[in-house]
């Protein structure tokens, strides 16, 4: 048998092994069952198409697409901002280590720098608040009383500080009486010199206030070595630019140091100092700024009058006060008052042509005049004694005898609370 037969047969076999079906339904019957079935389908249909929902479901669709597209593109140009700018940065960070020759390897090091120099900003902020606190707490001086120079008798055991102020290429001569209650509490280790007074107090001593120029402290340090005063100065310090600035310091480290005897000016590292228009500077003779001097009186813009001095140009110094030399140096001795000057050893008499009555004078140029006499002549180491005047007595001068030798002209004075 072939292969072909075989199967046909095993077909046949399986064939007449399966189950008859059979339906004893009426025809009515399926047909009943298959309109029920269609109805019901029908019925499901117009359910479905009759839902409010499904009219609006485009709609909702297509709002939720463009909201959804919306959120992508800005999504999108955010990041593409922030690339962008992020590029522009490392350029711009890329150009400066370019210019400042700096390899990759070293950035890390350059943040580094940059956090350094924020912090100094910082810093820098912080000690210009504590700069201004300091300056609001400036030492307060006043003037003495109506008096304009000071005497021993107007220390009471304390210390007369020898300052200087500095006004258009000027320096005057100040005294500010400091009591020994504020020295002792400011130096327990024992009695201050020039020095350690300039240090302790210049620098709080605020000069615009009294109608000054900001001048002190001094550019550079010193440094005292026995009687010489040694001070360091660095480049462009600008004392030396001409000859008015070099007056003016010349006289205001004569003014304050009176003290020492030498001045020796160094570069910061120590070698003698070229002098613009001088060369190089030594060590000189520091000559009290008080020595051989007339003075005169100026009346500031801010009402006060201080006694300044001048170097003589004759051997008369008393007689040479009596003229003004100009608008800064005008004389003390008031108009119609003439006298004569004879010596007596070291006591210079100023006797006076016709007797001087003091209270014909307005009081404060009596004051000036008699004060202006006391300092020229202790400038010269002499003492001074008047004659044929009115009064036997006149303020808190003694005029029956030579007046005491002043320790410093235009007195001031520390306040007591300090």
């Amino acid at each position: 048998m072939s292969n072909n037969e075989k199967q046909n047969d095993d077909l046949e076999k399986l064939l007449s092994n399966m189950p008859i079906f059979t339906d004893n339904r009426s025809k009515d019957e399926v047909y009943n069952r298959v309109h029920s079935e269609m109805k019901s389908a029908h019925i499901d249909v117009i359910k479905r198409n009759n839902k409010p929902f499904s009219r609006w479901m485009p709609l909702v669709v297509s709002i939720a697409a463009v909201l959804l597209l919306t959120l992508l593109v800005s999504s999108y140009l955010e990041t593409s901002n922030e690339e962008s700018a992020s590029q522009h940065k490392a350029d711009e960070q890329a150009d400066t280590m370019r210019t400042m020759d700096v390899n990759p390897a070293s950035e890390s090091k350059m943040e580094k720098d940059m956090k350094t120099t924020e912090e100094a900003e910082i810093e820098n902020k912080d000690e210009s608040f504590n700069s201004l606190a300091v300056e609001s707490e400036s030492l307060p001086i006043q003037p003495f009383n109506s008096a304009r120079t000071v005497y021993e008798d107007d220390l009471n055991d304390g210390v007369a500080f020898h300052f200087s102020l500095t006004k258009e290429a000027y320096a005057y001569p100040i005294t500010i009486i400091i009591s020994k209650g504020k020295i002792n509490e400011d130096f327990p280790d024992g009695w201050p010199n020039s020095l350690q007074l300039y240090e302790q107090y210049a620098s709080a001593i605020d000069e615009v206030a009294l109608g000054f120029n900001d001048y002190l402290p001094f550019q550079g340090h010193f440094v005292s070595v026995g009687d010489t005063l040694q001070h360091y100065l660095p480049k462009g310090h600008g004392y030396d630019e001409a000859s008015a600035t070099t007056a003016v310091y010349d006289n205001t480290i004569s003014y304050i140091f009176n003290d020492y005897t030498y001045l020796e000016r160094l570069n910061e590292d120590g070698t003698p100092i070229n002098w613009d228009q001088v060369g190089v500077m030594g060590k000189e003779n520091l000559v009290n700024g008080n020595k051989k001097q007339v003075y005169y009186k100026q009346t500031m813009s801010n009402g006060l009058t201080f006694l300044v001095p001048k170097g003589v140009s004759t051997e008369a110094p008393f007689t040479e006060m009596q003229k003004s030399v100009n608008d800064y140096f005008t004389t003390v001795v008031p108009k119609g008052v003439n006298y004569e000057v004879t010596e007596e050893g070291n006591t210079v008499v100023i006797t006076f042509e016709e007797t001087l009555d003091l209270a014909t004078l307005e009081f404060d140029d009596s004051i000036l005049m008699i004060e202006a006499f006391t300092l020229t002549a202790a400038s010269f180491d002499k003492t001074i004694r008047l004659e044929n005047v009115e009064q036997k007595r006149w303020d808190r001068f003694d005029l029956t005898t030579s007046l005491a030798i002043p320790m410093g002209p235009n007195g001031y004075v520390l306040n007591k609370n300090k």
